[in-house]
């Protein structure tokens, strides 16, 4: 079909769809009831868009189906036959469209049989603006259910159970293509960038089938805890605020190993090795500690640029516990004067001097007060705070203690939701893209690495 051909039928499209209510849209506004003018319009260009997307594809499928055999047979296909193809649009309405269809692929592929699906990267018989749609509300919204009615609310009918599976399948695309290539823009990069990497846990209650069923015969599952291990990679301008125009980078998984591998991944690809500073901030987790600097040297971070920095509301609070559980022997005003010093001390990076007082105050300390006492002296490196306020640099984690409320919190931590592990771990990335703006980014690059 001819250009002028294919206009001529979207023209008439839009006159049967959008033009023909004029006369209704004015009726409407003169009345003042421009919510039913806006939704009748916002029906009608749905109806519009569907059929202009129905024609332009018919308009091109001849030729379109010619390359791909073509192209099939190059690739070892056999069997090639015409057969429709169903596409569900932005709309959610279904388009029926021709196709070729592979009755034999080639061994070991996994590509779609149909080649328009690859053509035009369907997921699940899903059009690109349907499944990221889909997926975006899935992971703003609380639940599946009102990730469905906002759907609905914007026009766009499906189901829950539809909603569901869509972004599963999203979630297993991105997994598959690797989250650190999906989520990083093209030659982005550190060098040249002050960066501060924090990691903290989270929880979520998981789904762990026990091999029984109930009366009903249904199998019977346990929910316990799990945390979720999540990282943030940022950047600090020369004032030591987080840089706006750069956008965070999150990773989530449930083991130590992982999560770790995980960032290693991103910092390699980022060059963190051409970085001019890099700051570790987080509580004080031993696994956390043991790894992440040898991971930095790992990928060429000269060890002069790392600064670690223990977190300052953990340090403080373990301070404010050795002055509260001091014996009754030390009076209130003396525990006060402690307290004063104290602060002093751990802001000028003298914790030690925090120690070495409480050693004398406990004749016969407890495990924990030992435990505290421990903790400042084997963090003492950590806690040069008045250093990293001169230096411009973070002094405390609300960067990840913020990404873990909004990322695994508020969506996978809602009463009585228990999640498959497996799956659940997938949708972090989803949430985790949302939260850090970088959901076109990831679906620009998901689309095109698809691998059809």
């Amino acid at each position: 079909m001819s250009t002028s051909a294919i206009k001529t039928k979207i023209e008439q499209i839009l006159q049967n769809y959008i033009s023909i209510e004029w006369e209704t849209y004015v009726d409407l506004a003169l009345k003042g009831d421009l919510l039913s003018m806006e939704e009748t319009l916002r029906c009608n260009a749905h109806y519009a868009m569907t059929a202009i997307t129905d024609q332009v594809i018919k308009a091109v499928s001849e030729e379109l189906l010619k390359y791909l055999e073509e192209e099939a047979h190059q690739k070892g296909h056999r069997n090639i036959e015409r057969r429709d193809l169903s596409i569900r649009l932005s709309t959610g309405h279904w388009i029926k469209v021709p196709s070729a269809y592979v009755k034999r692929p080639k061994k070991g592929d996994q590509s779609p049989r149909h080649l328009l699906a690859g053509h035009f990267k369907l997921i699940g018989d899903s059009s690109p603006l349907l499944y990221s749609n889909v997926a975006y509300s899935s992971m703003i919204c609380p639940s599946y259910e009102l990730a469905n009615e906002l759907l609905t609310q914007f026009g766009v009918p499906l189901s829950t159970t539809f909603v569901r599976s869509l972004t599963n399948e999203v979630a297993n695309k991105c997994e598959e293509a690797g989250e650190h290539h999906v989520q990083l823009e093209q030659a982005e990069c550190l060098a040249g960038k002050r960066v501060v990497i924090s990691i903290d846990g989270g929880r979520s209650r998981l789904r762990q089938y026990t091999g029984k069923t109930n009366d009903q015969g249904n199998a019977c599952y346990d929910t316990g805890w799990k945390e979720p291990k999540l990282f943030v990679i940022e950047t600090l301008d020369e004032a030591g605020n987080l840089k706006r125009e750069g956008l965070p980078i999150y990773g989530c998984r449930f083991s130590e190993k992982d999560v770790l591998g995980l960032l290693k991944d991103y910092l390699l690809q980022l060059q963190i090795n051409q970085a001019t500073q890099v700051q570790l901030i987080a509580d004080g987790a031993p696994w956390i500690w043991n790894n992440l600097k040898p991971i930095l040297l790992d990928c060429g971070v000269a060890e002069g640029k790392i600064i670690e920095t223990l977190d300052y509301y953990h340090s403080s609070s373990y301070m404010y516990d050795l002055v509260d559980l001091m014996p009754k022997r030390v009076s209130q005003k003396q525990r006060q004067l402690y307290l004063a010093q104290f602060k002093v001390d751990l802001w000028d990076g003298q914790s030690n001097k925090i120690v070495e007082v409480c050693k004398q105050v406990y004749k016969k300390p407890n495990k924990i007060i030992k435990r505290y006492m421990n903790y400042l002296e084997k963090h003492h490196l950590k806690t040069q705070y008045a250093d990293y306020e001169e230096n411009k640099l973070l002094k405390g984690s609300g960067l990840i203690e913020s990404g873990v409320r909004r990322i695994i919190n508020l969506r996978f931590k809602n009463t009585s939701t228990f999640w498959n592990e497996k799956v659940v771990e997938k949708l972090y990335f989803l949430r985790a893209a949302i939260i850090a703006g970088r959901w076109n980014i990831v679906m620009q690059n998901l689309i095109g690495q698809l691998n059809y």
